[in-house]
């Protein structure tokens, strides 16, 4: 089924390769480093000047535009483990966490609850994942008492997006389906949302259902609702609370008292009905909500950006084929992060320009991979997220600035001028782009760094007496020899020579 493949490409955005930085300085008296904690970000919001970025090994935080990031939280904080959702009102930081158990061969995502601070990071509390009793197998809505499926269990059970609505703390569960907390999530109560079948749901006194709050039919129910499979929100304002889920978007102006569903069943415009990313443009007048829309069931669906000027009256898409994880603004401009790059259109699609690399002049660091994860802008700066590194970029209107660009990968810093890593590794060139890892201490070096076999015959030369700056830095490899042609699996040693000096050794296992 569609929807399960489209659900497997974004765990395995979350699971790219990063290293811990371990170089320290102070900021505002706080411990922080000068790059993220990891390469694989999955979220990232920007609220009040201040970047927040939910990755696989913990909360980071920057409040000097990316110089340098808060990424210790202590031990009862988001310290080092995979975060999935954020959501910030004031002073109160709420980050959703998971974790991953193995289970006859497969990862199976579990839902590792809620971190919370109310004083601005400087104190958390966690709160564990929200569950089910075996009990709870009915929920009132309206005069209605439905029939419900307990989720038991925090296996698959994550919450991948979090929003403040209406004194309501609401968390966008897959498994668990929409849920609310009236205390920071110390408890929760299940959210009634449509059925597949229906459109609109009322507690009006004379509206009778018989419906199943049920993502999946089982022992204890016999309805399998898509649309109880939640994946993300977006609220806008006092307005109206949107929530993704797998079976379109569902609206709510009244805190849940009644909904109304929006899909490509009853809109075509929703170009499909697994929404992964829900977000708001506004400049002027204009105040447009945007959906990363994917093919589920139907087989008309297709991947897309859908749009609504009206407030979800009627939706419109562009840009159909791609895979769109995020999506954020800039005035008119619209920035979609794909598995295709990023897509940056001013005019609703009808010009587009899309990033497929990045090159940051500085330092001489490249992002390779074409697929973007988070997106997110204020102003002029444009912070990116791939499975190869994150960057912040500027357009001030009229398209990005090349020479701009910064490029924010961490590593595990090497300490002398005579080691070197490789990484990841074993290394898939498939899957990864490789890097060479090494220090450069003196200016206007000269570097040579080849690729030998088993036999030691080179098969691929990456720098010839290449100038690099002062300072650690990386140089990929994509796989291949000098030819173009993929190497065959096994191990490979690399060489790299600064200045004429010895050779510096390292191994480098491909697997592909």
């Amino acid at each position: 089924m569609r929807i399960t493949i489209a659900i497997s490409i974004l765990f395995l955005s979350a699971a790219a390769f990063g290293q811990t930085a371990i170089r320290t300085y102070k900021l505002n008296g706080t411990p922080t480093q000068t790059m993220p904690s990891s390469n694989s970000v999955s979220q990232i919001l920007i609220k009040n000047g201040v970047v927040y970025l939910a990755t696989n090994k913990g909360l980071n935080v920057s409040t000097n535009g990316g110089a340098s990031f808060q990424t210790n939280w202590g031990t009862n904080g988001p310290t080092g483990i995979s975060t999935n959702a954020l959501a910030v009102e004031g002073d109160t930081i709420v980050v959703a966490a998971s974790t991953s158990l193995n289970q006859n061969g497969n990862s199976l995502p579990v839902g590792q609850g809620l971190y919370v601070s109310t004083d601005n990071g400087a104190t958390w509390v966690h709160e564990p994942q929200d569950v089910d009793s075996t009990y709870d197998t009915t929920v009132v809505f309206g005069k209605n008492t439905l029939l419900a499926l307990p989720i038991t269990t925090d296996v698959n059970n994550i919450s991948y997006a979090l929003a403040f609505y209406g004194g309501y703390l609401y968390a966008a569960n897959f498994a668990g389906g929409l849920r609310r907390s009236n205390d920071l999530g110390r408890t929760w109560h299940r959210v009634v949302m449509p059925p597949d079948y229906l459109d609109y749901i009322t507690q009006n006194p004379d509206s009778t259902y018989t419906f199943q709050l049920s993502p999946i039919a089982g022992r204890l129910t016999q309805e399998t609702n898509y649309n109880h499979e939640a994946f993300s929100l977006y609220c806008d304002g006092d307005s109206a609370l949107y929530v993704g889920t797998a079976d379109g978007i569902d609206k709510t102006t009244d805190n849940g008292y009644s909904w109304h569903k929006f899909n490509h069943q009853n809109d075509p415009g929703i170009s499909g009905d697994f929404v992964v990313w829900l977000a708001a443009q506004n400049y002027g007048r204009v105040h447009n909500i945007w959906a990363a829309t994917v093919n589920a069931n139907d087989p008309t669906e297709v991947p897309a950006l859908s749009y609504t000027t009206d407030e979800g009256a009627s939706w419109q898409n562009i840009l159909p084929g791609h895979f769109f994880h995020s999506i954020s603004f800039n005035g008119q401009i619209v920035y979609g992060a794909s598995d295709d790059g990023l897509f940056r259109t001013p005019d609703y699609g009808k010009s587009t320009t899309v990033i497929t690399s990045i090159y940051d002049q500085a330092n001489q660091q490249s992002i390779l991979s074409k697929a973007f994860y988070a997106v997110a802008a204020t102003g002029d700066s444009v912070w990116l997220a791939s499975g190869d590194g994150n960057a912040i970029g500027v357009d001030p209107g009229t398209g990005f600035i090349q020479s701009e660009w910064d490029v924010l990968r961490t590593y595990v810093p090497v300490g002398t001028s005579n080691t070197t890593y490789f990484y990841p590794n074993p290394f898939s060139p498939n899957l990864d782009v490789g890097r060479v890892h090494f220090d450069v201490k003196n200016p206007n070096s000269t570097v040579t760094i080849r690729i030998y076999d088993f036999s030691m015959h080179v098969v691929r030369t990456l720098l010839q007496n290449a100038r690099r700056p002062t300072g650690e830095t990386d140089v990929p490899w994509d796989g291949k020899d000098d030819t173009g042609n993929l190497v065959d699996n096994g191990v490979y040693f690399y060489s790299v020579v600064v200045n004429n000096e010895p050779p510096i050794w390292g191994k480098i296992l491909v697997a592909r």
